[in-house]
C-alpha cells in the first residue's frame, strides 16, 4: 500500500485529527510535487498571494516553513522560455517576496527553489481594468478549522474562475494563538495559493492568548499589506485597485485599540477621505469588520456614527460588513434611511463555524430564512465597468440572495 493511499483512507476515515502530519501532508501534496527533476520542497506550507497597492503589475508571495532556511523565488510570464530569480525576505518563520513591473492581465508562472528542491509550479494571474470575479468570506474563525475548510473549498470548486478573496474579519478565534493561524491557512490551501487575498482586521486579530484586548501582532505577520502612511498603523487598513473597482480596507476595532492606538480614528479618515479623492477606478467598494447596526435594539451603532455620514459624502457605492455571522441585503441606505440612491450595505454571513442569532429587522431587505441554524455562506461579485452581480450562497449551494447594481458612465 502506497502512503499517498494509506493517506487518503485515513482522511476518508476521518481519522486526520489523529495523525495531523499526515493530514497536513495530504492537503499539501500538489504544492509539494515538483517537476524538473527537483525533489520536494516541503519545508515551504500555507502559501499565499496577498494583494499589493495595484495588481495590475506587482504582487506579494508569502509562506511558511518549520525552520530557517535560504529560498528563492523562481518565476516566468507563461509562454516566455526564460526564468527570473528573486530574493526572499524572512521575518521570523515567515517568508515573503514581492513581485514587481508585471504585465497587466497576464498570466505568470512561479515556484520556490532551495538546494535541488522545488515547490510545484503555482498560477499568478495579474489584474487587468475590467471585468473579474471575486470570492467573500467572513468570520471565519473555528473551534474546528475542518469547517472553514469545507467553506473555502465549496468556494474554491465552484468558482474556479475567482481572481481576488477577501475574508472580512476575525480570519481567527484568536490573533495570537499560532496553532489558529496554522490551522486557518492549511484549511485556505486551495483557495489562496493561486488567487491574490486581501485580508480585513476583526476584533479576534486583537485578543492575545489571555483574550485580554492586545496588539494584533499575529495578523500583521501573517500578511504584508499595502502601505497607508499613517505612523505606527501599517497593516491596519489600506487600499487597492482590482480591475475595474477601487477597494477601501477599514478598521472598526476601536473598543479593542483605543489603549494602543488612540489615533487610529483620525489617521484612517485621513487616509480614507485623500484615498477616495484619489481614487480613479469605477466602482468604490468597503470592507470593514464590525457592522453598523445593533439588532437588539433595532437602531445604527457606534460604528455607524463614525462612518455612515462619510460613506454618502464620499460616494461609496457598495459597503460589506462582518461580526455578526449573519447574511443581510440592507439595500441602499442614505442620510441614515432606506433610498433609492446612496450605499448599498451587505452583511456577511459566517464561514466558520460559530453561530449567532440575530432577530429580524426591517432594515433588511433580505434575511437568511432560519436564523437560528444558518448555514456556512460565501458571497461571489462580478465586477465590470458597468455592473456588479452579487450571489451569496450556502456552502451547500442554497441561494441566499442575488441581484445587480448598475452604473450609469454617462
Amino acid at each position: 500500500m502506497s502512503r499517498r493511499f494509506f493517506i487518503k483512507i485515513l482522511l476518508a476515515l476521518g481519522l486526520g485529527a489523529y495523525f495531523p502530519k499526515l493530514a497536513e501532508a495530504a492537503r499539501l501534496e500538489e504544492l509539494h510535487t515538483p517537476q524538473d527533476g527537483y525533489e520536494p520542497l516541503t519545508a515551504v506550507k500555507f502559501l499565499r498571494q496577498v494583494v499589493t497597492k495595484d495588481s495590475r503589475s506587482s504582487r506579494v508571495i508569502m509562506w511558511q516553513a518549520d525552520a530557517e532556511e535560504k529560498f528563492l523565488l523562481e518565476w516566468r510570464q507563461v509562454g516566455e522560455e526564460s526564468a527570473h530569480f528573486s530574493e526572499v525576505e524572512r521575518r521570523d518563520l515567515i517568508y515573503s517576496c514581492e513581485l514587481k513591473n508585471l504585465k497587466a492581465a497576464s498570466l505568470y508562472n512561479f515556484r520556490i527553489i532551495s538546494n535541488g528542491r522545488a515547490t510545484s509550479w503555482q498560477n499568478l494571474r495579474t489584474a487587468g481594468d475590467g471585468a473579474f470575479q471575486m470570492i467573500i468570506f467572513s468570520d471565519s474563525q473555528c473551534e474546528h478549522y475542518e469547517i472553514w475548510q469545507r467553506t473555502a473549498d465549496a468556494a474554491a470548486e465552484n468558482f474556479p474562475d475567482a481572481e481576488l478573496v477577501v475574508v472580512n474579519g476575525d480570519l481567527v478565534d484568536n490573533g495570537e494563538a499560532d496553532y489558529q493561524w496554522r490551522a486557518w491557512h492549511l484549511a485556505a490551501t486551495k483557495i489562496l495559493a493561486e488567487r491574490t487575498f486581501a485580508p480585513v482586521m476583526g476584533n479576534h486579530e486583537c485578543y492575545g492568548v489571555d483574550w485580554f484586548n492586545a496588539l494584533p501582532t499575529g495578523y500583521l505577520n501573517q500578511f504584508a499589506l499595502p502601505e497607508n502612511g499613517a505612523k505606527n498603523l501599517g497593516g491596519y487598513f489600506y487600499s487597492f485597485d482590482y480591475g475595474a473597482a477601487h477597494f477601501f480596507i477599514l478598521n472598526t476595532q476601536f473598543a479593542e485599540l483605543n489603549k494602543f492606538k488612540p489615533k487610529l480614528q483620525d489617521a484612517q479618515e485621513y487616509f480614507f477621505r485623500r484615498d477616495a479623492a484619489n481614487a480613479n477606478r469605477i466602482w468604490k467598494i468597503v470592507f470593514m469588520h464590525k457592522d453598523i447596526y445593533d439588532y437588539g435594539q433595532d437602531k445604527f451603532n457606534d460604528i455607524a456614527d463614525r462612518f455612515l455620514e462619510l460613506f454618502d459624502e464620499l460616494k461609496i457605492d457598495l459597503v460589506f460588513t462582518g461580526h455578526l455571522h449573519t447574511y443581510r441585503n440592507r439595500g441602499k441606505i442614505f442620510a441614515r434611511k432606506k433610498s433609492a440612491r446612496g450605499t448599498t450595505y451587505i452583511l456577511c454571513g459566517r464561514a466558520g463555524d460559530q453561530k449567532y442569532t440575530e432577530p429580524a429587522s426591517a432594515i433588511d431587505d433580505v434575511t437568511a430564512k432560519n436564523l437560528r441554524e444558518e448555514p456556512e455562506s460565501f458571497i461571489v461579485l462580478d465586477i465590470s465597468a458597468t455592473e456588479i452581480n452579487l450571489l451569496s450562497r450556502t456552502v451547500d449551494g442554497e441561494i441566499l440572495d442575488k441581484f445587480t447594481l448598475t452604473k450609469n458612465l454617462n
